[in-house]
């Protein structure tokens, strides 16, 4: 293998240095490549105080464990880069960080609302049978009392592999039937629900917990990071649509 590809070959060096346009897209690696051009000049005039660097050096030295100079020197030499490169490397997310912290804050709030499903979490008891008879009868021992989600799902359910407690989340509602969605979002916390048809199947539910997100601090960092994304994604697209022609 090393005598038909010799890496030590002067014309394989002199194409390492020339990688084209061509080359980076039969990799599918043209939107990473053009993403951390639109990242650059975005975020090349925004000035990083010494000490948020040296923070950021800090996790950076820690998390990939560079503990000395050999370290360094090795992790420069496997990622083929210098230290100005590694310094970028470090710089750029504190810089987008403080990128983040200039997207509006009506921004913030409208996307919240249109993203909240994602974020509300839901924890309930669920036991799904294929009988109707089945269903209703299951329904009224949990309502009298005289068993519990735990053991009918355990005995009953069709989802007893999957859920072996009866107990699904916290998740969100994103992929989940619209008639469970109503019902999650209807009934209060600990009511037990009336069996339900979907399909071929018939449900039993009990909500146990409801988490509403809230905008709070960490949500509010986390979605300026998300429309700052959107944005660079959308820059990129439209230097790939503008400049097709001269892609190909």
């Amino acid at each position: 293998m090393e005598k038909i590809f010799d890496f030590s070959n002067s014309s394989i060096s002199s194409k390492f240095l020339n990688i084209s346009f061509d080359q980076i897209k039969k990799g599918n690696l043209l939107r990473i490549y053009l993403k951390e051009f639109v990242l650059n000049e975005l975020t090349k005039n925004i000035p990083v105080k010494q000490s948020q660097f040296e923070n950021a050096r800090e996790k950076f030295y820690k998390d990939n464990n560079i503990v000395n100079d050999n370290d360094l020197k090795n992790y420069l030499l496997f990622n083929g880069i210098n230290q100005k490169d590694l310094e970028y490397q470090i710089i750029l997310p504190v810089k987008i960080d403080l990128l983040s912290r200039k997207v509006p804050q009506n921004k913030i709030e409208k996307h919240f609302l249109k993203v909240k499903d994602e974020l509300d979490l839901y924890t309930y008891n669920v036991i799904r049978v294929e009988n109707s008879n089945l269903a209703h009868e299951i329904y009224f021992q949990l309502e009298g009392g005289e068993s519990n989600f735990l053991i009918l799902s355990n005995k009953y359910s069709l989802d007893k592999k999957t859920f072996p407690n009866g107990v699904v989340g916290p998740r969100n509602l994103v992929g989940m039937h619209p008639l469970i969605i109503e019902k999650l979002r209807n009934y209060d916390v600990g009511t037990l629900i009336k069996p339900f048809q979907i399909n071929n199947w018939w449900l039993i539910i009990k909500l146990l917990e409801e988490k509403q997100a809230m905008l709070d601090e960490q949500t509010t960092k986390r979605i300026a990071f998300e429309l700052c994304e959107i944005f660079i994604q959308n820059k990129v697209s439209e230097i790939i649509k503008k400049n097709i022609e001269h892609f190909n």
